[in-house]
């Protein structure tokens, strides 16, 4: 397949998604991030993180069939495209000192990325106005994780990661606190554990504080990328989808905090989330991303992904039925990465490491091939 046929399949993956038998899937059911899929490599050899659904809802958003083949490591797709499954890491199987399996302190994102949310709260769902697409206190509810992870159990599982040489990267995340750093002191600690005995790269995500030098400190204590995400250009869907983080700040706000944090982190290595498919004005988003892109912070566009337990559950974004519209839309924002020499693939930890929920890495290797 060349360039363009596999952004156009990752951009299928994702807004499409595929349709596996419920009894076939058991994935993550909530947390910080998008939920209810499973890892494959795509056949250039990156991965992605595939909704599944069934039922209804592949009928919906027009799923094609997932189907095992004989070789348990490769599936097909729509009955012709080869996939190979990511598999199950060995240090899934241990438990830390205290008595709590791995997998519930920390779980691989895309093939190589350690991935955890350390506090599983956020201030916003106990007020009433969380983001509507958010399902992190699901997992907790549901059993699938503790509420707040301690400096030593995640130390004991990137270690234990390490050795097992699953892992290249680590990316910590967490609900918003109450308190005026916004999660950052809990994410310092913790960075501050993992780096008496490792060096492996660390990504961290938060909402930005009002008091810039908790940024200052959190790369001060040895985090290598942040994220702090905007979720949409268009302030009213801001105001409609994430109405806590619209009333905390605008979106300026947001860009002040990103470009503040290009003093302390590389270029490429400051991101945000800008989501597609909630309404929004595609020229706004594409101006917000090459605003962002040319002082150096790496927008990661991805498809939002209706989950259930969120409020939008029955949500259809606006890509269902427009894949060749979306396939065009981020061609536009492979360019605008591409033109300002913003490579996903060189952020050294985090979200974009795995790539597996935004085809914007296809995107920049389409333009890369056509510039």
């Amino acid at each position: 397949m060349d360039a363009e046929e596999i952004l156009r399949l990752k951009v299928r993956l994702l807004t499409e998604g595929a349709n596996l038998p419920e009894n076939q899937f058991q994935g993550r059911k909530g947390g910080a991030g998008p939920v209810g899929g499973m890892y494959f490599y795509l056949p250039n050899g990156r991965t992605c993180g595939i909704p599944i659904r069934n039922g209804d809802l592949a009928k919906r958003y027009n799923s094609a069939p997932l189907e095992q083949t004989d070789n348990p490591d490769i599936w097909i797709y729509d009955g012709s495209v080869n996939l190979k499954i990511i598999p199950k890491p060995k240090f899934y199987d241990l438990t830390t000192s205290d008595g709590i399996p791995y997998s519930k302190i920390a779980v691989l994102h895309g093939s190589r990325t350690l991935a955890t949310t350390v506090y599983q709260g956020c201030k916003y769902w106990t007020k009433g106005t969380h983001c509507k697409f958010c399902t992190i206190p699901n997992s907790y509810t549901s059993g699938n994780t503790v509420l707040e992870k301690t400096p030593e159990q995640i130390v004991e599982v990137v270690l234990a990661a390490e050795r097992e040489g699953a892992i290249d990267d680590v990316l910590m995340t967490t609900g918003t606190t109450e308190s005026p750093d916004m999660g950052c002191a809990i994410l310092i600690r913790i960075i501050e554990a993992i780096r008496e005995s490792s060096s492996i790269p660390i990504g961290v995500q938060f909402e930005p504080p009002v008091d810039i030098s908790f940024i200052r400190d959190v790369a001060n204590a040895g985090a290598n990328a942040v994220g702090m995400h905007i979720e949409s250009a268009d302030e009213s869907v801001r105001e409609a989808m994430s109405p806590g983080k619209h009333q905390y700040g605008s979106i300026d706000f947001y860009q002040e905090r990103l470009k503040h944090a290009l003093d302390y982190f590389e270029r490429g290595n400051v991101s945000t989330y800008v989501l597609h498919g909630l309404g929004e004005d595609s020229e706004r988003t594409l101006t917000l991303v090459e605003e962002l892109a040319s002082i150096g912070v790496l927008p990661i566009v991805s498809p939002v992904r209706p989950s259930a337990g969120s409020q939008l559950a029955d949500y259809v974004p606006t890509y269902v039925d427009n894949l060749d519209s979306s396939v065009e839309f981020y061609k536009r924002v492979g360019s605008i990465l591409y033109e300002n020499k913003i490579n996903p693939e060189k952020t050294v930890a985090g979200c974009h490491k795995c790539g597996g929920c935004s085809p914007e890495q296809e995107a920049y290797d389409w333009a890369a091939t056509v510039h």
